[in-house]
């Protein structure tokens, strides 16, 4: 069944109720049993309704038996430095030098600690003043100076 078509109309179940009570189990095992109460406008047996929704439960879940909880390297994007998690925004870049980051892709430190200030010159429209503003801004509020040579990735 790909797909359960429902209209507002067709409701063959009017009314169910459920509760869980303590069963007796053998010796000093404890077991629940759940008593379910379905009402059906009488096109459909409680019986099949039950079915039909046990069946879609079945086959929403199966995708999910075969989930693997083999623990993922999901770490190794995480930069060990906090201060590279840090966004643009907060460096308090004039609006010029801000948009220019933006438009090139620059939305944390960590991005920005991919160029060198010669790089920086190399983003549209950003010209020297933006390219001082951003590494004196580094260094005013992280301490962190860009390199001035040039780097392989922007080239």
């Amino acid at each position: 069944m790909d797909f359960l078509q429902i209209d507002s109309v067709f409701m063959p179940v009017r009314k169910v109720n459920y509760s869980v009570e303590e069963a007796r189990g053998d010796g000093s095992i404890t077991k629940d049993r759940l008593l379910l109460e379905v009402w059906t406008n009488g096109s459909i047996s409680p019986q099949e309704a039950l079915s039909s929704a046990a069946g879609i439960l079945v086959d929403l879940f199966n995708p999910l038996k075969d989930i693997s909880l083999e623990p993922t390297d999901t770490g190794s994007d995480i930069p060990d430095d906090p201060t590279a998690q840090i966004p643009i925004e907060e460096l308090q870049l004039s609006v010029r030098a801000y948009n220019c980051l933006k438009r090139a892709q620059v939305n944390s430190v960590a991005d920005l600690l991919d160029y060198t200030q010669e790089d920086l010159l190399e983003i549209k429209n950003f010209g020297q003043k933006s390219a001082e503003e951003v590494v004196e801004a580094l260094q005013r509020r992280l301490g962190i100076t860009l390199p001035q040579e040039r780097s392989s990735k922007h080239s």
